[in-house]
Parts: structure tokens; sequence; C-alpha cells
């Protein structure tokens, strides 16, 4: 059985693979990313928790430190953009990352040259643009909770 072939095989029969499937499908494609994410800071946190399983597939299951990497960029880019405040909400339904990571997972495991070639060249800007989203990601929840607590004290004097 060739490299590819026993990546797939590996991860088609998991249940991670399965999960990152429905992740993928109730996320995105029923958009319950975005309703999720209209809760401040808990729902990007809980959406980016939920697609972490996406990293355990990618490193676990067919064992590419290179795709865990891109993976987690997009997770963090998801978390991101559900933490700008107001705008985040609306961008959310449309910024499809677990889509993203899962036709990843499926088109390396299965040794699309493309894929492949593409998760290799991102690889190294991921590793960057983690160590730059995380103290984004740092910044962004502080600056929500600080919004959300000003805008909750002003509610409740005016009541």
């Amino acid at each position: 059985m060739t490299e590819p072939n026993l990546r797939q095989h590996r991860l088609s029969g998991s249940r991670s693979y399965r999960l990152c499937r429905q992740i993928s499908l109730y996320l995105d494609d029923y958009y319950l990313d975005g309703i999720i994410g209209l809760i401040p800071v808990a729902g990007s946190l809980l959406s980016g928790a939920l697609s972490l399983v996406f990293v355990y597939a990618a490193v676990f299951k067919i064992r590419s430190w290179r795709l865990a990497l891109v993976v987690l960029f997009n997770i963090l880019k998801d978390l991101i953009i559900g933490l700008i405040p107001f705008l985040g909400n609306i961008l959310d339904f449309f910024y499809k990352a677990n889509k993203r990571n899962f036709a990843l997972l499926d088109g390396f495991a299965a040794g699309d040259e493309h894929i492949v070639r593409q998760v290799n060249q991102q690889a190294t800007q991921a590793l960057i643009g983690l160590l730059i989203l995380g103290a984004l990601a740092i910044g962004l929840i502080y600056f929500t909770v600080e919004i959300t607590l000003w805008l909750f004290a002003h509610l409740a004097a005016l009541m």
C-alpha cells in the first residue's frame, strides 16, 4: 500500500475523520459557526475548540506537522474574525474555515498533488502567521471583554 493510500485509509476509517466531516457540515454548511459566534468571546472560543479535531486528525491520523500548522492557522483566522466586535458576527457566517480544513485533510490524505504542494508552501507562512494571530487573538479577547463589560455597565446604568 502506497503512503497516500495508507494515510487515506488510516484517516477515513477513524472517528476523528467522521467528526471533522460533521463539524464542517454543521458549523459551516448549516451556519452554526455564525450563530454560536453571536455569543461574545465564548461563542468564538467554543467554535475554535470544536475545530481542534482537525489538528488532531492532521497530527495523529495523517502524521503531518505541516498540515497541522496550516489547519491551525485557518482555525485561528476564523477565531480572530469571530472576535472582531459586531463585524465579526457577520463575517463568521461567510468565512468557512472548517470546510477549508476538511478539504485540506481529505486532499492531503489522498495524496492530491495540488493540496500537498499548497500545504508545503503554506506551512512556514502558517507558523509565522500563528505567532502573529495568536498575539492578535489575545488582544481581541481582551478588547471584546472590555467592550462587553462597558456595554453592560452602561445598559445597567440606564435601567
